[in-house]
């Protein structure tokens, strides 16, 4: 996943955690679509032919149709060729390792709902020429595994930052809870403020972390689905607190489509508690966090 991680747990084994940096290492290897032999590679290449895949796998297929289903097809899987087109079919981390599309790919005959899973046999099916790029809610995901595999091994609370998406449950290490910091936009400024929950997941979604030039374009990986091109939102970075991180992670990139304009009533009408910045600083932020009192005035 290629991000900074974090670890912390209360009453774990020792040798627990790093127990927990090969798990999330299996994870990366099935789920990158930088990696060639990964199971999301080998199905965005088996042109619509079912294809055997790690339960965990499985798991993450899942939870895409899931978050596509909440968000309303804001959270959107299947813009790959757009993100390569765009210039984004390496990784920024080692340019070496590159996605690969199919040389002739077809039209897509089918939505992200018709993806096909088999729980049985331990297979996936795409849609013939769909390819699919779980994007940043593998981070959530693989957050939320890591946290419940740590207490199914006894730790009494668990804490995993991937990349700032943040999943945490159980006894936390303070009795104000898991603290949690909420960046800006730019990392290198001091945080915007920080939280204690008593569990769940915070995401933040971003135009400023992912990007590059391409064609002597400023580009950014966040794609508008409903346009098929790169968002324009006036948005720099939403977070999101929600139940587990990949939901918090889905609901962060459809807000931050929404715009300074539509951001707090999709976090509203999603149940969601959550703010963001714009392009000028300017914070926004539902209610709850509001009465708070930790944002800046």
């Amino acid at each position: 996943m290629a991000s900074e991680l974090h670890i912390i747990t209360v009453g774990a084994a020792d040798g627990d955690e790093a127990a927990a940096h090969v798990f999330l290492s299996e994870l990366e290897s099935a789920w990158s679509r930088f990696i060639a032999t990964s199971d999301v590679s080998r199905l965005n290449l088996a042109g619509g032919a079912a294809t055997h895949v790690a339960p965990a796998t499985l798991t993450l297929l899942a939870t895409m149709i899931e978050a596509w289903r909440l968000t309303d097809g804001r959270y959107d899987p299947t813009l790959l060729p757009t993100l390569v087109a765009n210039g984004y079919a390496a990784s920024k981390e080692d340019p070496a390792m590159r996605s690969e599309l199919p040389h002739h790919q077809p039209p897509v005959a089918g939505t992200v709902p018709d993806i096909q899973l088999s729980a049985a046999n331990c297979t996936a099916q795409l849609p013939a020429g769909m390819t699919v790029d779980p994007g940043g809610i593998g981070k959530g995901l693989a957050a939320d595994l890591t946290v419940s595999w740590l207490l199914a091994r006894g730790a009494r609370g668990a804490l995993v930052g991937i990349g700032g998406d943040v999943s945490c449950a159980g006894e936390p290490p303070e009795a104000t809870g898991w603290v949690v910091e909420i960046e800006r936009p730019d990392p290198a400024d001091a945080p915007l403020c920080a939280m204690a929950l008593s569990g769940g997941g915070v995401a933040t979604s971003s135009t400023r972390s992912r990007r590059w030039v391409h064609d002597g374009v400023q580009r950014h990986h966040l794609i508008d689905p409903l346009t098929g091109a790169q968002s324009g939102s006036d948005l720099a970075t939403v977070t999101v607190i929600a139940a587990t991180g990949w939901e918090a992670e889905a609901h962060a990139t459809a807000a931050l489509l929404a715009g300074s304009g539509g951001v707090l009533q999709y976090l509203v009408g999603h149940g969601l508690s959550g703010l963001a910045v714009d392009l000028h600083g300017a914070v926004t932020a539902t209610d709850d966090i509001r009465q708070l009192e930790l944002l800046p005035r």
